[in-house]
């Protein structure tokens, strides 16, 4: 009887076992096919330009010329600040900031900036203009060689 006990509590336990690992070997083969991105992605403004819908809808941290238009609508990432000044767009990427951050950042304009922000590879709505565009901005920071925006001193 007691051997028969046992050998029962044996049983029960390699059983508890085997659904245990079971459980566990499915909850991670499901994962294995996608994995999350876990924070940006940190990468030049050059492989984003090269191909950006290699980073379609990934959360992306890169390091370009900003400019703040004077509407929403002109705001943009420039590889370098002469992409800018010729209008070479396709060296760009559109940036849909908010009117908040508009404000905040305006100091930043026309300068270097790390910026940080989810990359989607076609232009804004109706157009072609710029690489792609960035939103959900989360983080936008001065970057060497900083220099901050003085606005022209009247004469």
């Amino acid at each position: 009887m007691i051997r028969r006990s046992m050998h029962f509590t044996v049983r029960s336990k390699m059983v508890s076992l085997l659904v245990g690992l079971m459980l566990l070997t499915a909850g991670v083969g499901g994962s294995v096919g996608a994995p999350k991105q876990r924070g940006p992605i940190n990468v030049g403004m050059i492989p984003l330009l090269a191909s950006p819908q290699k980073y379609n809808g990934k959360i992306i941290q890169t390091i370009g010329f900003l400019n703040i238009g004077s509407m929403r609508e002109n705001d943009d990432l420039w590889l370098y600040e002469d992409d800018g000044k010729f209008s070479l767009y396709k060296n760009s990427f559109a940036l849909d900031l908010s009117d908040d951050q508009r404000t905040q950042f305006i100091d930043l304009n026309h300068t270097y900036v790390l910026i940080e922000g989810t990359l989607h590879s076609k232009g804004p709505e109706g157009t072609n203009m710029n690489s792609g565009i960035i939103v959900h901005i989360t983080r936008l920071a001065g970057w060497h060689p900083y220099r901050p925006f003085l606005p022209a001193t009247p004469k």
